[in-house]
């Protein structure tokens, strides 16, 4: 009987899941707050309304990945002549708008607004938030994701 620990194949190792426990998170919390004062404001409302968002956030976002993939693979094929540079940047971009109006309806809707407020409480989240998005949309696109992809080849050969 072997009782060396070997680490399974099928169960990834710490160095491939690190990145995506501290990030999610991260981005969760400052959308959520973004979008939590453009709503509200930094009035006493607030931090009640931002941790109920960032839970919110946290949900949303791991389903808003799987669409990144989509989206990535999308944007290859359709822009296949556009440089790598190019690619990544429209990436990025569609990205921050995405979770951005997604993260803003889930926010918008979870805030208990009553429909005619709702367009307006939709777009003052999405709006204000949309620069926020874009710099970490850039700065994912450009930056973690690379080094993100290089640590879980690492972490798997």
């Amino acid at each position: 009987m072997n009782t060396s620990m070997k680490k399974s194949p099928q169960r990834p190792s710490l160095r491939q899941v690190l990145p995506d426990l501290l990030l999610l998170p991260t981005v969760a919390l400052m959308l959520s707050a973004v979008m939590t004062w453009a709503n509200v404001g930094f009035g006493e409302l607030f931090l009640a309304r931002w941790a109920r968002g960032f839970v919110t956030c946290l949900l949303v976002l791991h389903m808003v990945l799987v669409l990144l993939g989509v989206l990535e693979k999308r944007v290859e094929m359709l822009f296949a002549t556009l440089s790598k540079f190019g690619r990544t940047l429209v990436v990025s971009l569609l990205t921050a708008v995405m979770i951005e109006s997604i993260l803003a309806l889930a926010l918008t809707l979870i805030s208990g607004s009553g429909s005619s407020e709702f367009a307006r409480l939709w777009w003052m989240a999405f709006s204000r938030s949309l620069p926020v998005g874009v710099l970490i949309g850039l700065f994912m696109g450009f930056y973690m994701k690379p080094r993100m992809d290089r640590m879980r080849k690492a972490a798997q050969g």
